[in-house]
């Protein structure tokens, strides 16, 4: 067993006197520990099986483990601790070191020798490690204020021109902060709190973590707000109030709340960041704006600012040395402060990992949108269509390629314009597939294969294509991704704002600087709707009064009956939709459809004609060179239209001529033009929906086939909501199945463009006020 002999305070140099306690112990074969208070608060444990073995101490003994440096009062000095006493008889009363938090100041037990096992020795080990964990050697340092303008508020008085320089430094960096904070809350909008990006990559993702771990680690004036009112604290503990108390609280709180606005701005840059320099840049950058006043303090210091600030920033102020009685609160308050370094990573992470989550499922990003394209047209579009073995299995004008036959045809993009969701069914290449919808109601096709957009990695942008339509038949010339427009080169999720740059488009050749529109069709309040209508929140869907319709009620409610220009006796009627609980009329590319049933022969009351005596034309004449070198059409008489490649070749055939004796007049949009056409009999709102129209698929005007020449007007190009006042033109020569005719088609894709008007603007169509829509329908 090792026996604890305490031994009288000595001063160093000399030799003590332990002899009879050592020879005691020896007698009864034990181990002898020394305890030594060698003065300066140094304490010596040595074990007398050393002792004896080396002479290397000038007190006769070895010694086995270090010492401990404690600054001492005098008084404390004299006062000699029984070790044996304090660890043997802890429950002594005033002499608990468990109670007390620390050990004596001069005593530090470690490696204690002990070759025999038992529960005492065990204890007597425990007790001595608690001791040693429990010795502070902070409660015996000077605690120097940190090099601030956050300090000069403290030492200085309070009208002098460090403390006003202090208050400037606060003003700066809380006003930067502040002005980023609101820069930042107002990129928020509706749907959006937080001014989120509609989606990033993985790298900026990673990047973002970092940032916020990063900042957090950077930020250091809460934590030392928080130390700072600790300590100050401490000195109150200890009895000592060398500033005031008041300045000394301000001067933290200013600290800690530049310290949370910097958390704050720093949580929502690097959330709407969707690239990873600009978060690495973005967190530098508001550290320095936190740190402004450790910048101002060194050129304070370096006199940069006159003398009285040299001066006072040259002082020394520390806190003096609290002692073993505030022990408790400095480890309670280190705890804290630690407690609330990690709450604010956590909190920061925590908060980051939920907006992630509904970012990537798509919480942030329009799922409905609205695209539209221009004019363009591409004449040599190749289609997918059946299957096939061979080339006899297709129509004329078509090949078997991949066990599929194509067909080359007019491909107009505005045919595509309209409605897309976002996908449901996974993603490509990271971000989300863009669907387009159905043309009358925004439902899905359920056999009509839609276009999308895409973002394709090959081109690093995003691309509209459609799975039946190929730029060629060979695959080594074939575009990336298949590719029939593509935006810039982007790692962005937002496709509206990239509705707003220049995109590509094929044409046979790449034309570049092509113009697009993407809107979003969720609403989130009645403003979304123009006031027009009631935004349904759960839905994001207005639901338009009567008035008005459209997918944010921007279209009056069309007229019942319209009438030509030309022949007043010509009149067109609304199509009604009684099945519709919003509009009541069917829509067409969210357009109104009209039709004028019951017609025969030909529709004189919708062409330009001349006066069959005077070669007048009926109406005013336009001086355009097309105009001169087309002629109009004689009055009644069908001698005339020989030049018209439509009724040149569908007067001879007898289907054609039957169909002239009962048709109807249908005028639709068709994605960017109204497009006036002979349809058989029998058109209905429930056919129509059943037909799942579509500009493109349905034939609206392809340019190739005989039975999709159907055709007579078009309208300029218009996002109108209705066809009223709209400029119309009569269509001739623009069809390539009769090319091999008497006359070169070699024209523009729509051909030879009559107009309707003598005057541009004047509008073709106009509105019945006798028969227009009244709200008490």
């Amino acid at each position: 067993m090792s026996q604890i002999v305490d031994e009288e305070t000595i001063a160093p140099g000399t030799t003590s006197d332990y002899n009879k306690d050592k020879l005691a112990a020896n007698a009864n074969g034990d181990s002898v520990i020394v305890c030594q208070s060698i003065g300066h608060g140094q304490l010596f444990l040595s074990n007398d099986h050393e002792h004896q073995q080396s002479s290397a101490s000038p007190w006769g003994g070895a010694i086995v483990n270090s010492f401990v440096d404690i600054e001492q009062s005098s008084a404390e000095q004299n006062n000699s601790i029984t070790l044996l006493d304090r660890i043997e008889n802890p429950e002594k009363e005033g002499d608990n070191w468990e109670e007390n938090g620390s050990a004596p100041h001069n005593s530090a037990i470690v490696n204690i020798d002990d070759n025999k096992e038992g529960d005492n020795s065990e204890n007597l080990r425990r007790k001595r490690s608690s001791v040693l964990r429990r010795e502070q050697p902070w409660n015996y340092q000077r605690y120097p204020f940190p090099e601030s303008t956050y300090t000069l508020l403290i030492t200085e008085n309070i009208l002098s021109m460090p403390t006003v320089v202090g208050v400037i430094t606060v003003a700066i960096s809380l006003m930067a902060l502040g002005i980023t904070l609101k820069n930042e809350l107002d990129n928020a909008t509706d749907g959006n709190p937080y001014g989120m990006p509609p989606g990033v990559v993985t790298e900026v993702r990673i990047a973002q973590f970092l940032g916020i771990i990063i900042g957090v680690l950077m930020e250091e004036e809460v934590p030392l707000g928080l130390e700072l009112i600790g300590k100050c604290v401490e000195q109150h503990k200890s009895g000592v109030h060398n500033f005031n108390t008041s300045k000394f609280v301000c001067s933290s709180i200013l600290r800690i709340a530049v310290g949370y606005m910097f958390l704050a701005c720093l949580f929502l840059t690097v959330m709407q960041a969707d690239d990873v320099l600009e978060i690495f840049f973005d967190v530098l950058a508001l550290q320095f704006v936190e740190n402004i006043d450790d910048v101002v303090f060194a050129l304070c210091k370096r006199g940069f600012f006159g003398r009285q600030l040299r001066r006072a920033s040259n002082k020394e102020h520390a806190f003096d040395p609290p002692g073993r009685n505030t022990h408790r609160f400095s480890v309670w308050m280190a705890r804290f402060i630690r407690l609330v370094y990690c709450v604010n990573a956590a909190l920061m992470l925590f908060g980051i990992s939920i907006l992630m989550v509904n970012q990537d499922t798509g919480e942030y990003r329009c799922k409905s949108k609205s695209i539209a394209f221009g004019d363009e047209v591409w004449e040599e579009a190749w289609v997918k269509l059946g299957p096939c073995k061979v080339d006899k299995d297709c129509g004329d004008r078509q090949l078997c390629r991949e066990s599929y036959c194509y067909e080359q045809r007019l491909l107009v993009y505005s045919h595509f314009n309209g409605i897309y969701e976002e996908s449901t069914r996974g993603k490509h290449d990271g971000r989300p597939r863009y669907v387009e919808r159905n043309k009358e109601d925004g439902s899905p096709f359920l056999e009509t294969t839609p276009a999308e957009i895409i973002y394709c990695e090959d081109l690093e942008a995003w691309v509209f294509r459609h799975p039946n339509i190929r730029t060629s038949l060979d695959e080594l010339e074939e575009n990336e991704c298949s590719w029939l427009l593509k935006s810039p080169q982007t790692e962005s999720f937002d496709l509206i704002e990239l509705g707003k740059s220049f995109w590509s488009v094929w044409l046979g050749q790449i034309e570049r600087e092509y113009p697009i529109f993407i809107g979003c069709n969720d609403c989130y309040d009645n403003a979304g709707c123009n006031n027009h209508g009631i935004c349904n929140t759960e839905q994001q869907r207005c639901e338009c009064y009567n008035t008005h319709f459209g997918i944010h009620c921007e279209f009056q409610r069309p007229c019942e009956v319209i009438r030509s220009e030309k022949d007043s006796n010509t009149i067109l009627h609304l199509l009604h939709d009684d099945e519709d609980d919003w509009v009541h009329f069917v829509e067409v590319y969210g357009r109104p459809k009209y039709v004028s049933e019951n017609m025969s022969g030909i529709p004189h009351g919708l062409m330009r004609l001349t006066d069959s005596d005077t070669d007048e034309v009926a109406y005013n004449d336009t001086t355009s060179t097309a105009a001169e070198r087309v002629t109009p059409h004689r009055d009644y008489e069908d001698k005339f239209f020989e030049n018209d490649d439509f009724f040149e070749i569908h007067l001879d055939k007898p289907k054609f001529k039957e169909l002239l004796t009962n048709y109807t007049f249908v005028l639709k949009y068709t994605g960017r033009r109204w497009y006036g056409q002979i349809k058989p009999p029998g058109v209905t709102a429930t056919g129509f929906k059943e037909s799942e129209f579509h500009g493109f698929w349905s034939r609206a005007f392809s340019g190739v086939g005989v039975d999709d020449n159907s055709t007579v007007i078009i309208s300029k190009p218009t996002a109108a909501g209705s066809p009223v006042g709209i400029d119309f033109y009569e269509m001739r020569r623009r069809n390539k199945a009769f090319e091999n005719g008497i006359y070169d088609y070699d024209y523009s894709p729509f051909g030879v463009l009559i107009p309707l008007t003598g005057y541009e603007g004047s509008g073709y169509f106009h509105c019945n006020k006798d028969d227009h829509y009244y709200l008490s329908h």
